[in-house]
């Protein structure tokens, strides 16, 4: 039933924006009565925050703890930039709809996969050693938040999401690469 829910409103946030949908326009599109839409999601914005932790719950399946890094941080973009490319609009929109906090609680300022990732890249000799791996994640993630920000300002996509993520998480590992012992 969440399930069900959950896609009649997305649908209809894509529609008629965030702030044209209701609880009642959720309930018809699902057919079901108001009351279970408030039993499942108390608070419209309920959906907002279901709607980010299906993306990165997605997002733990591509994935694996044994690769490199690097590998598993492009992974990552790359996913992250197939779903926006997906629902684009729906993003779009929810972002403009969602309050400072709201983006915080939906995404997850520093996923935890991403400082798995770079707390073992630093282990395995990967990556530079005695940096924060809190702090290093925060920046990567500042770097997909930036850069989805600007794909997302315009009506049209102004460029290619995930080679523009690519490219930046590449600049900012080359400067976290170890050196190779000579």
């Amino acid at each position: 039933m969440r399930a069900r829910l959950l896609t009649a409103a997305l649908k209809l946030f894509g529609e008629h924006g965030y702030e044209g949908t209701t609880i009642d326009h959720i309930a018809a599109e699902a057919d079901v009565a108001r009351q279970t839409v408030l039993n499942h999601y108390p608070h419209k914005r309920d959906f907002l925050r279901e709607w980010g932790r299906d993306r990165r719950d997605q997002l733990l399946t591509v994935v694996d703890s044994d690769e490199p890094a690097r590998t598993r941080l492009h992974r990552y973009f790359a996913a992250l930039a197939a779903m926006n490319e997906r629902e684009r609009t729906l993003t779009r929109m929810l972002h403009v709809s969602l309050r400072h906090d709201e983006v915080v609680a939906t995404q997850h300022p520093v996923p935890d996969a991403t400082i798995d990732a770079i707390r073992q890249g630093q282990e395995r000799g990967e990556l530079k050693a005695g940096l924060p791996p809190r702090t290093v994640a925060e920046v990567v993630t500042a770097i997909y938040g930036d850069t989805l920000r600007r794909w997302l300002a315009g009506d049209a996509p102004p460029f290619d999401l995930a080679g523009a993520l690519a490219e930046r998480l590449d600049l900012l590992l080359d400067g976290l690469t170890a050196p190779k012992d000579s």
